[in-house]
């Protein structure tokens, strides 16, 4: 298969998970094949039925495509746009840890980060403490809902050979 992303963008579409690459590539190869197609609508209307999902989708992802390129198609309820500052490969590793430290318990995984946080511990990943958010009691991008999406991310990314298949 071709692709369809710019070389100088090609690092940052590199950086997703492969199932949204092979989202993003799916919808831009679709996306293309109607433009190719005249007239327009039935097209769009074949493309629906063949793949079951809606024509205002389909003419969503169109329009997101011509607006933003490629990077309007990627889907933010599985990949979101500002993933919480603490991305780096050692505090996904401590994170990852503390919720099987916690009986794989996200909300005490979150309580005891928050803890460990407010009792000025050394947070790995971290060169200082990162700063109080301005909306809630600890730092931004911090919610249980965010570490919750690392810690299943950081899973499918790094197996437990351990783990029973």
């Amino acid at each position: 298969m071709k692709s369809n992303i710019p070389a100088s963008d090609l690092s940052d579409f590199g950086l997703l998970p492969p199932k949204i690459r092979a989202e993003v590539n799916f919808w831009i190869d679709l996306i293309e094949s109607i433009e190719g197609s005249k007239p327009i609508l039935p097209a769009i209307q074949q493309a629906a039925e063949k793949y079951r999902v809606s024509q205002p989708t389909i003419h969503r992802k169109r329009r997101d495509y011509r607006i933003y390129g490629w990077r309007g198609l990627v889907n933010r309820s599985k990949y979101p746009s500002n993933p919480p500052p603490a991305s780096s490969n050692t505090f996904l590793h401590f994170l990852h840890a503390l919720w099987i430290a916690n009986n794989k318990n996200y909300t005490n995984t979150h309580l005891q980060l928050i803890a460990i946080w407010k009792g000025g511990a050394p947070i790995p990943g971290y060169d200082e403490l990162p700063p109080k958010s301005p909306f809630n009691e600890f730092p931004v991008g911090w919610t249980m809902d965010n570490l919750r999406y690392h810690i299943i991310s950081y899973q499918e990314n790094h197996p437990d050979p351990l783990a029973r298949r």
